[in-house]
This record gives structure tokens, C-alpha cells and sequence, in this order.
């Protein structure tokens, strides 16, 4: 994920986010217009995982997902590597050091939640879908709060006096919106919980369907889901101005030189080592 980031996009990791952002909108708007047009579902509003469940949008869905999965594990990579060096100049303690490591490990899970959505459809697996469900939205809004934490810590760690007013105000602006944005994620989070359980348990006991007496309950689940989505999606676009700040990104590759080994010198006959300037790793901010 992170060699394949690199590699496209460079000193321009900062349009990472704006196309994790802009492939998952135009991904999720094809798959339901497909649906819908095809009277696969109905237009208002259905379940997200709906709009994936037949043929022909049931491959795009699985491969659109897939591939933003793989995007938002890419950022959650960049994401940990930016804190790190910043830590690392700033000669942070191990708490810090190990809250970075646990947002990545979240963020990844995060994404192959997400993964597991995508690739099991809901209406023949449901265990697995709705287990990578509940990865994707709940152990993300955990990562959204931890990075909220990690930013306030990065908005003392890292001033300098050159630093404007306009960057100051910049990453004031980013932290009250990840406050902003985690806390709406979270309300959204419980608003879809409690009202799918709620609909799913008076569908059952017979009280009605979602296109009479339960029209209301069904409604405010679906849309719910829709806005906690983009809701999370969003938060990612917070991490632009970091990734503006990386200067160079390489990779150093180091052989191992063994006695038996049958192959030839890698050149003349003494070179251990060759570095490959291939933007791999991290080596730190422009300014900090």
C-alpha cells in the first residue's frame, strides 16, 4: 500500500485523501444508480450494502470497496509515518510513540472491516458482512477520536515561531473540526444502531414494513448509515496539510551478503547494500 502510494503520487501524497474521498463518492453513486435503474432497489434511500447485491452492480461494488479499503489503509499508513517523524524530532515519550502505533493498528482494521464488507454480500453471507460492518464503523469512530488526540498533541509539539498566523490557525481549525466531525460520527453511529436494531425487532414481532408503519424508523436507519459513511471519509481530507508538509519519501533495500551465496557481486564485488530512491519511507516534514 504504502510502495504503491509512493510510487503515483510522491511529494503529492496530499491528493491521497481527496481521491479516497472522490473514488468511494463516485463508487457508491454508480453502484445505486445501476441499481436503481435496473430496479435492483428502490431510490430512497436503501441499506448501502443494497445497491451491491445483483448483477452487474455486485462487481462493481466489490471491487469499488476493495479498492477503498485499500486507500484508507494507504492514508492510515501515511498518516502514522508523518506522527512519527514529527514524534521523533520532537523526541516524544513511549505513550505518544505507542498512541501512534495503536491508531495505525486501528486504522488498518479498520479498513479490512470495509474489506470484508465489500467482498461478502450481505444478502448470502451476512455473518462476515456485518462483521466487517461493525469493524469498519465502530473500530473507525475509535480511530477518528484517537487521531483527534494525537492532532491536539501535534498542535503544541509542533510550533514553531516562523510559523504564521495562517498555519496557526490552520491547525486549529483542523482539530476543531476532527472534534466536530468524531462527535457527529459517533451520534450518527448510535442513531443507526439503535434505530436498525429497532426496526429489525418490530419487522419481526410483525408490527409493520418499511413501506407502512415502519417507514420512519426504517428511513432514519438508512440515512443514518449513508451520512456516518461520508461522515468518516471526510474526517480523512484532516490529514492533507500533514502530508503537504512531506519533503521525500525512500526506500533503502540492504542485501544479505552470505558466504554461500552463489550469486554473483551486486557491483564489483563489494557493494552490501543498494538504495533505491524509489520514494518508499518517510523521511520526514519540510517544517515541522
Amino acid at each position: 500500500m504504502f510502495l504503491a502510494a509512493s510510487w503515483c503520487l510522491g511529494r503529492y501524497m496530499w491528493l491521497l485523501p481527496i481521491f479516497t474521498l472522490g473514488w468511494l463518492f463516485v463508487s457508491m453513486t454508480t453502484t445505486y444508480g445501476i441499481a436503481v435503474a435496473l430496479n435492483h432497489t428502490f431510490p430512497n434511500f436503501p441499506y448501502i450494502s443494497y445497491t451491491g447485491v445483483q448483477v452487474p452492480e455486485r462487481g462493481i461494488f466489490t471491487f469499488s470497496i476493495a479498492v477503498t479499503a485499500i486507500m484508507l489503509a494507504a492514508n492510515a499508513e501515511m498518516r502514522f509515518l508523518f506522527v512519527k517523524e514529527v514524534f521523533r524530532e520532537k523526541k516524544m515519550n513511549k505513550r505518544w510513540t505507542d498512541t501512534n502505533i495503536a491508531g495505525l493498528v486501528l486504522g488498518l482494521i479498520s479498513s479490512f472491516g470495509l474489506l470484508l464488507v465489500g467482498c461478502f454480500q450481505v444478502d448470502v453471507m451476512k455473518p462476515p458482512h456485518y462483521f466487517g460492518a461493525f469493524l469498519c464503523f465502530v473500530i473507525a469512530i475509535v480511530y477518528l477520536w484517537l487521531q483527534t488526540v494525537i492532532t491536539w498533541k501535534l498542535r503544541h509539539v509542533a510550533q514553531k515561531t516562523q510559523d504564521g498566523k495562517v498555519w496557526r490557525a490552520v491547525r486549529f481549525f483542523i482539530w476543531i473540526f476532527q472534534i466536530l466531525n468524531s462527535a457527529a460520527s459517533t451520534i450518527l453511529l448510535i442513531l443507526f444502531s439503535v434505530s436498525k436494531t429497532t426496526y429489525k425487532l418490530q419487522r419481526k414481532a410483525n408490527m409493520g414494513t418499511k413501506w407502512d408503519t415502519l417507514r420512519g424508523v426504517f428511513l432514519l436507519s438508512t440515512t443514518t448509515e449513508w451520512l456516518l459513511a461520508f461522515s468518516i471519509m471526510f474526517f480523512v481530507l484532516t490529514f492533507i496539510p500533514g502530508f503537504k508538509r512531506l519533503k521525500d519519501i525512500k526506500v533503502k533495500v540492504t542485501l544479505d551478503k552470505g558466504k554461500d551465496r552463489k550469486c554473483g557481486p551486486v557491483s564489483n564485488g563489494d557493494a552490501d547494500q543498494h538504495e533505491m530512491n524509489d520514494r518508499s519511507s518517510l523521511t520526514g516534514p519540510e517544517k515541522v
